[in-house]
């Protein structure tokens, strides 16, 4: 007998995406349907590298968005505009209705957060920003997010209700959790946390909101030392 046969077995949703194998444009919205996850592994990467407690802010901002995100769904219980498979997000702590899109909510607030903190960053911090930089940053997001939004609409996992909807109400949680996180670190309460003993086992800073190193700044140091060593060879 086939050792599954008594297990409850289901597809891991969130990537688990179906696509039309002959449709190239349905090729590439499955792969830009996992550009959230693929986002997510960006902070903890971001995390692991610097060891910035603004990834983990921002982490944090994304958790929140998506218990936001099921909460909706679950008072709203609008259901998607096709058929997707009976097992999909059944059982799961995730919610199956399709009213606000999940992914189009995640992009919104990823989208807002970052804008904002672009806009509001040299008015606190000695944060210097090419504006070439930052026009760069947010076209790269917009277009991203317009990529995310159209892919749920084709794969035929959400209405265009359902995809504006959610990206609203992301565009706006993400907003007002900037507000949030720039009030507790006015209190100083992010300092506090650095303070406790796992961040700093964890070497965790908040330099990104203080005194960030650019990759152009990187990278004329190194050569600055190198250039420093090979005189003192001489």
């Amino acid at each position: 007998m086939n050792a599954t046969t008594h297990r409850n077995i289901i597809p891991f949703d969130d990537t688990y995406i179906l696509y039309d194998p002959d449709d190239v444009l349905s090729f590439l919205s499955a792969y830009f349907s996992l550009l959230p996850i693929l986002i997510l592994t960006f902070y903890l990467s971001w995390f692991i590298i610097t060891r910035e407690l603004e990834s983990c802010i921002i982490a944090l901002g994304q958790l929140c968005n998506e218990i936001m995100n099921n909460i909706v769904k679950n008072i709203i219980k609008q259901d998607r505009p096709y058929w997707v498979g009976d097992s999909f997000q059944e059982n799961s702590i995730r919610s199956g209705y399709g009213m606000p899109s999940a992914h189009s909510q995640f992009m919104g607030f990823t989208l807002s957060y970052f804008t904002l903190s672009l806009l509001v960053a040299p008015l606190s911090t000695n944060r210097k920003r090419s504006r070439f930089e930052a026009v760069s940053l947010f076209l790269i997001l917009v277009v991203l997010s317009a990529c995310v939004t159209f892919s749920r609409v084709y794969l035929h996992y959400h209405s265009v209700e359902q995809v504006l909807v959610g990206f609203t109400l992301g565009m706006f949680n993400g907003s007002a959790y900037l507000l949030v996180v720039r009030v507790i670190r006015s209190l100083g309460l992010w300092n506090w946390l650095l303070s406790w003993p796992i961040a700093r086992i964890l070497y965790m800073k908040d330099n990104f909101n203080l005194a960030p190193v650019t990759l152009k700044q990187e990278y004329e140091s190194f050569w600055k030392t190198i250039s420093s060593k090979s005189q003192k060879k001489e």
